[in-house]
């Protein structure tokens, strides 16, 4: 007979990457971690773990049963914090992913304040530009700032992300101010690439229509950082966010270009899967976030 609290620590297992951990936690000991998980397995008929002695992994049917059993772990929360409440005794794991500019302007800084409100939530953060399948690998969020067409999950909007033209003082200097997009041909621009395509043309706004601009360098990056350091090196013509660059434009090291034509703008999202309703330390921390990026609204937009 499968019993519900075996398949539960199937998922902490899988969560913490090892027995140890969890036996630490639950104040158990190892072999009775690794028993209950035989004992699953055998009563599945099937293996659920690779085993080796730098890390677990699972198998097809691990990740067909973790995925499930998360929902229903979810689920058993959901009711139990139903009865209990959270208050001041909210406590739990929460899995984060978001991309590397997000994690470095403001939301790690976020996330570490709200871990020191809140002593008994830990917080597993994965600072990744890939594309996390949040199902598949185990996340109950992800911070995005895309336009959003996964059906299968829901966005809640933190805040909209405005994008501007910008190069160095220097720069513009020995090559002039474009005064019109067109004028762009003949700068040096610098390429952010997304999914190892070159973003190459520009949405800039002529007459109030939306217009695809070429652009043309020597220099592109998969890193947004890495083209706003290539930008201050008086490299070439940067189209970044905002609050990427928002100090040095405060700081005249970078001057904003051609504003009239610009009206790129993307919304920042917490985006969680269907079938994993947040409970309330998830709401609590999107509510948190949100709040840490109004605070610096100026930076955004």
């Amino acid at each position: 007979m499968i019993k519900a609290d075996d398949m539960v620590l199937f998922v902490q297992v899988v969560d913490e990457g090892s027995f140890s951990k969890v036996a630490e936690k639950l104040a158990l000991t190892n072999s009775v971690v690794s028993k209950r998980i035989a004992r699953l397995e055998k009563n599945l008929n099937t293996q659920l773990l690779y085993r080796t002695t730098r890390k677990l992994s699972l198998t097809d049917a691990g990740r067909t049963l973790y995925n499930k059993a998360k929902i229903a772990q979810s689920a058993f929360q959901e009711a139990e914090n139903a009865v209990t409440g959270y208050g001041k005794d909210m406590k739990g794991n929460i899995r984060i992913t978001m991309p590397v500019v997000s994690a470095n302007l403001i939301l790690s800084e976020s996330i570490a304040e709200f871990c020191k409100q809140h002593p008994e939530i830990s917080v597993d953060l994965h600072i990744t530009n890939r594309l996390v399948d949040l199902i598949e690998e185990g996340f109950d969020l992800a911070i995005r700032t895309a336009e959003l067409e996964d059906s299968s999950l829901i966005a809640k909007r933190l805040i909209d992300s405005r994008w501007v033209i910008c190069a160095t003082p220097g720069y513009l200097k020995q090559y002039g101010m474009p005064q019109t997009p067109g004028e762009l041909e003949s700068h040096e621009c610098l390429i952010y690439k997304l999914d190892n395509a070159s973003n190459n043309v520009w949405p800039l706004y002529i007459d109030g229509a939306k217009q695809l601009i070429p652009v043309y360098g020597r220099f592109h990056s998969n890193h947004l950082s890495a083209i706003k350091k290539a930008a201050l090196s008086d490299l070439g013509v940067a189209f970044l966010p905002q609050a990427l660059v928002y100090e040095e434009m405060e700081k005249n090291i970078l001057t904003q270009i051609l504003q009239g034509f610009t009206r790129k703008k993307l919304g920042m999202y917490a985006v969680y899967p269907k079938a994993r309703q947040p409970n309330q330390k998830l709401r609590l921390l999107v509510a948190h976030l949100q709040e840490s990026l109004n605070q610096k609204q100026d930076y955004y937009y």
